[in-house]
């Protein structure tokens, strides 16, 4: 009976077509090494992941992996392709390297830019908050990524101040007349790019830009 080649044996000489960047390692479910799927790791950390699905045994799909992310995907930037694992090997290789790599490598450094404006984002959001809500008396903060809430509960009533990237937004719910003007001129003075349309009571503010 032949012994069908897999995943885990084709991942090396692969990698040795596709030059000296690209390193194979293997995949595992927990501890345990798969032959139906291996990984091909690039110097500069992009990775494609290589596959036979039980559902098209005897090909290989081969697609990108990205980091995670929040990055809006578009049509085709996460496409893979498909072979016939008894192809020649040089033929499997140029067709990752002419079909695959280069759009996987546009993508994948936009993807890390935009992560990097993403933490950028997070890290200001969280310190926006706690600097505002430690110049607010028995004010707590909720952070969720590039979103952050400022609540401060009063008798009676609530404020509460919305940071999100770089727009900013209070919430006033059935707070004194004085508490609103207070909150809406310290808001404005912390975080002066907002602008505080002059006579507004603080009922309800939202979607000032920062």
């Amino acid at each position: 009976m032949e012994t069908r080649i897999t995943v885990a044996e084709l991942v090396h000489p692969i990698a040795v077509e596709l030059g000296g960047n690209w390193r194979p390692q293997p995949a595992y479910h927990g501890v345990q090494e798969l032959d139906h799927a291996a990984t091909l790791t690039h110097l500069d950390s992009r990775q494609l992941h290589i596959s036979e699905r039980f559902d098209d045994p005897g090909h290989l799909h081969i697609r990108g992996a990205f980091p995670a992310t929040d990055y809006p995907f578009r049509r085709g930037e996460r496409d893979s392709i498909r072979i016939t694992m008894s192809e020649d090997l040089a033929n499997i290789a140029a067709l990752i390297a002419a079909d695959l790599i280069p759009a996987h490598r546009d993508v994948h450094e936009r993807v890390k830019v935009h992560n990097r404006e993403q933490a950028e984002t997070r890290r200001d959001v969280e310190e926006a908050a706690r600097e505002l809500a430690a110049r607010l008396p028995g004010a707590r903060t909720r952070i969720d990524g590039t979103t952050a809430f400022v609540y401060m509960d009063l008798a009676p009533g609530e404020v509460r101040i919305g940071l999100d990237g770089d727009t900013v937004s209070l919430a006033l719910n059935d707070a004194p007349r004085i508490i609103a003007d207070a909150v809406v001129f310290a808001v404005s003075r912390f975080l002066p790019h907002v602008q505080t349309p002059e006579g507004e009571r603080g009922e309800y503010v939202d979607g000032y830009a920062l």
